[in-house]
């Protein structure tokens, strides 16, 4: 077990390299972290598009430098033959920025864990409450949407940054002309929407409950190829020497530049396409799209079974399977026990439904702003049910 006392120890030994232009000792630091964690401390401390967030601490940590530096000095000893070390208001400041940083890496790492294990035993088992943005070494972030910061590679070379709801890849330099694919992978928990902006200038609305895995970079020449589970909007770069190519369980939709959405949720019998712009061809993955393959036209919709991959095609009003870009959810002659589904990825909820006959009644509503007491209250104005709200989890009877 890590104690303050194996952090304080270290923290003294990193700043004292640091200070002294040495190389760091990254043994030490693999004594109490792993190999991955060690990279993250490092890169946390190292890495120079940090310089605005340690300075502003260091800042902060001027105001009561003198007494906590005593408190520091008085544990520590230095061994006179080896090196001079001059104790300047500055580098008080950095030492303790230093031991703070470990610190609080710790203490970040513990809270993920522990953010893991409690959303793990809420209603939704499978899904927790942050965006979790999982780099190419393996290294999972918690991306708060009210957050703006830069997305480093292993390497510690900036590849992308977040802006709220957003993360962009395309306004970035490091590795264009990249021969070798690295992935990044989102997952969006229920109740929240996300966006991502690839290299190419592509853009990516994902649902909630939804996950995306695509390349940092794509390789000049070379299809661009995504994979998705969930539900997510596309607005897609032509490019008609690199087609656009996404991966959804055993089917994939292949595009030079259009807009679609593609719904295609585990627990769903369909994978559901529809093409509001341009021209999209739709097959399984185990057949040639030359000679095997669907077209839509703009205003169609596909339905491509799971169970048997048959497709068929027919006419929609787009706008209905659109709408939850602008935090819309719309129903039209749809089965409650399909809206309820709906209801629990918009909402974070889980619900109940102990009323067969309510299971197969249809509604057709919009719902933008409205609570979920507001939307069952809907409801219930046109089919009578009891039902019950208990922290997130609904029981209708």
């Amino acid at each position: 077990m890590r104690t303050i006392k194996d952090l304080i120890k270290l923290s003294k030994s990193i700043a004292s390299s640091l200070l002294d232009k040495q190389d760091v000792n990254t043994s030490e630091v693999n004594n109490l972290f792993s190999t991955e964690d060690t990279e993250d401390i490092l890169e946390h401390l190292l890495n120079p598009t940090k310089k605005k967030e340690r300075e502003s601490l260091v800042r902060h940590i001027n105001e009561t430098k003198n007494e906590d530096w005593a408190m520091l000095k008085s544990k520590t000893t230095y061994k006179r033959n080896k090196y001079q070390f001059k104790f300047t208001p500055y580098k008080v400041a950095v030492v303790l920025f230093i031991c703070l940083g470990i610190s609080y890496f710790y203490i970040e790492k513990s809270n993920y864990n522990k953010a893991l294990q409690e959303n793990n035993s809420v209603a939704n088992p499978n899904k927790i409450d942050a965006i979790i943005l999982e780099l190419d070494n393996g290294n999972k972030q918690i991306i708060a949407s009210n957050d703006t910061k830069n997305i480093i590679n292993k390497n510690g070379k900036l590849v992308g940054f977040q802006n709220g709801t957003k993360i962009n890849y395309a306004n970035t330099k490091t590795n264009k002309k990249t021969e070798e694919l690295v992935y990044n992978k989102l997952t969006i928990p229920y109740g929240k929407t996300f966006q991502v902006v690839l290299s190419d200038g592509s853009t990516v609305h994902l649902n909630a409950g939804s996950s995306l895995r695509y390349p940092v970079n794509f390789i000049e020449g070379k299809n661009r190829l995504v994979f998705l589970k969930g539900e997510a909007y596309f607005d897609i770069k032509k490019n008609k020497k690199q087609p656009f190519i996404v991966n959804t369980d055993d089917m994939q939709i292949k595009v030079l530049g259009t807009k679609f959405n593609v719904s295609s949720y585990p627990e769903d019998y369909n994978i559901n396409t529809v093409l509001v712009e341009g021209s999209v061809a739709i097959n399984s993955i185990n057949k040639n799209f030359k000679t095997e393959n669907t077209i839509l036209v703009p205003g169609q919709k596909a339905r491509w079974k799971k169970e048997n991959g048959d497709i068929k095609v027919r006419k929609v009003n787009t706008s209905l399977h659109t709408a939850w870009i602008d935090g819309k959810i719309v129903f039209k002659h749809m089965r409650f026990k399909n809206i309820l589904k709906k209801l629990e990825r918009h909402y974070n909820i889980s619900i109940t439904n102990n009323n067969k006959k309510l299971s197969e009644e249809s509604f057709t509503a919009s719902f933008d702003i409205e609570s979920i007491d507001q939307v069952l209250n809907s409801f219930n104005k046109n089919f009578k049910f009891d039902y019950t709200i208990n922290a997130n989890h609904i029981i209708i009877n």
